[in-house]
């Protein structure tokens, strides 16, 4: 009977402590971290959300920009935080593909995060110089089949959902390009721009700038639909590879033992946002596609995730890290 009554006294004393913390946070400034180079998709949909971030829960938002392995710099950083919610991350799809590529990581892909609330979904586009060779990417392919690993495309690096839209285009259409990995999107612009590389696989954020400025052209975009503003640009599946769909994903986490009344705050906290029509819009400009989801949700699909692109990464015998 006493250890009865001690264990009830002890769950309500914690779940008192645990609400009292959720009411008093934050009480201070929050971290926020993103894997990759200042400037990609992932750093700009930080502060996208970080600016209403920091209005809605009334503290100032320090971003930290910590690029490098898909993401998983950061990731780690997050990992040895203190589960208070004073740390944050924003993940992309690059984090189940890490898990199903590499072949240790240090920290566990599911286990070692809290997921609080997707912000987007992201389809990739296939883009060239403005002096390139390729009119479409019906000659793309055939130079690709023709000449193995003769056609180069750049990326924000290996293991990110970049790479794997292209590795996944050369095995759907039977042909052999040569990755060539970047610390970011940034990168592999840059490299575009000077004729380094042939092609460049990046989300709208990164390749839209020097499309409108006649810098870039693209071919195709990984998305089931055309991207309406670009309603010229033909979808993969319609040129060259039936069927084939690829989007990636953008969401905002935190190490795993934060208390749930916290997490439910910026859960709410985090669709409220992507609700708002001047973020929707925001977002939309630069290629991604506005959804929220609860913290189940977006766990259910990370776990999800790293089984389909295990299934991917053997089927296209792309070699594990």
């Amino acid at each position: 009977m006493r250890r009865s009554t001690a264990g009830l006294i002890l769950v309500v004393v914690l779940a008192f402590a645990s609400r009292t913390l959720a009411d008093e946070y934050p009480s201070r400034s929050i971290r926020f971290l993103q894997g990759f180079a200042p400037g990609g998709n992932a750093d700009i949909i930080s502060r996208i959300v970080g600016e209403e971030l920091q209005q809605g829960l009334g503290q100032t938002i320090v971003y930290e920009s910590r690029p490098g392995a898909a993401g998983n710099i950061a990731s780690e950083a997050v990992v040895r935080s203190e589960p208070d919610g004073y740390t944050l991350l924003l993940l992309t799809t690059g984090h189940p593909i890490s898990a199903a590529l590499y072949k240790s990581l240090k920290f566990d892909p599911v286990k070692d995060f809290t997921f609080i609330s997707t912000v987007t979904r992201v389809p990739y586009f296939f883009v060239v110089n403005a002096n390139s060779r390729f009119a479409t990417m019906v000659e793309l392919v055939k130079e690709a089949r023709t000449k193995p690993q003769a056609v180069t495309f750049g990326t924000a690096g290996v293991g990110t959902g970049q790479h794997l839209t292209g590795e996944l285009t050369a095995s759907a259409v039977g042909a052999k390009m040569l990755h060539v990995p970047f610390r970011g999107d940034s990168g592999a612009v840059t490299a575009l721009l000077s004729e380094s590389v042939d092609l460049v696989i990046a989300p709208g954020t990164a390749i839209f700038g020097n499309l409108a400025a006649g810098k870039f052209r693209a071919l195709g975009v990984s998305g089931r639909q055309r991207w309406q503003p670009l309603p010229d640009v033909p979808t993969i599946a319609e040129t060259v590879a039936p069927g084939f769909e690829v989007m990636g994903w953008i969401g905002v986490a935190t190490v795993r033992g934060v208390p749930k009344p916290i997490v439910d705050r910026l859960n709410a906290q985090v669709r409220r946002i992507v609700a708002l029509p001047t973020v929707q819009k925001k977002l939309l400009d630069i290629g991604n596609i506005p959804q929220s989801s609860t913290s189940e949700e977006f766990t259910t699909l990370v776990a999800a995730d790293i089984a389909r692109f295990g299934g991917v990464i053997e089927k296209a015998g792309i070699p594990r890290q």
